[in-house]
């Protein structure tokens, strides 16, 4: 073989790949903008936040009575002076009465810490309604405010005896 043709050869060889090579890359680029996959938002940074209150002795749409002692955990800075409010709502969402759930335990913490509540002795409303739960805010709304994890709306059915 002469040098004249193994730089034939190779000029050949060299130029397919230069040609897959482009056509692959064609491929990667191009060939996605025209099909109508769809195209997968890129993972958020931010984890999705979920309410930290773990209730014990209550469940979304359960039937709750007067004067029934309700439990739960949440996180200690959810407390300030080691309580925090608790709200009964009609359906419309309008206030019925606001108390307060306490702690015995060192609330000064971040670990979970275990509350109690009992609720009123007779209710005003009978019927669909929510209990509404909010980390106490001692900065009268200077502190940021996360409804995600600064809150709980639970619904319920309010049942007068």
């Amino acid at each position: 073989m002469t040098l004249f043709k193994k730089t034939i050869t190779f000029l050949q060889i060299a130029g397919l790949a230069i040609i897959t090579v482009l056509l692959a890359l064609g491929i990667i680029f191009f060939f996605p903008k025209f099909t109508n996959a769809p195209i997968q938002p890129a993972p958020s940074a931010d984890p999705i936040a979920i309410s930290p209150v773990v209730l014990d002795t209550l469940s979304p749409g359960d039937y709750v009575r007067p004067s029934q002692a309700i439990t739960g955990t949440t996180p200690g800075f959810w407390f300030f002076e080691a309580s925090f409010p608790v709200t009964l709502r009609d359906i419309n969402g309008n206030d019925l009465v606001t108390f307060i759930a306490k702690t015995d335990e060192d609330w000064m913490v971040t670990k979970n810490v275990q509350f109690s509540f009992t609720l009123p002795d007779t209710f005003s409303y009978t019927g669909p309604g929510f209990i509404y739960l909010k980390k106490d805010d001692p900065s009268d709304g200077e502190a940021p405010f996360n409804p995600t994890t600064d809150e709980l709306t639970i619904p319920v059915i309010f049942e007068n005896n």
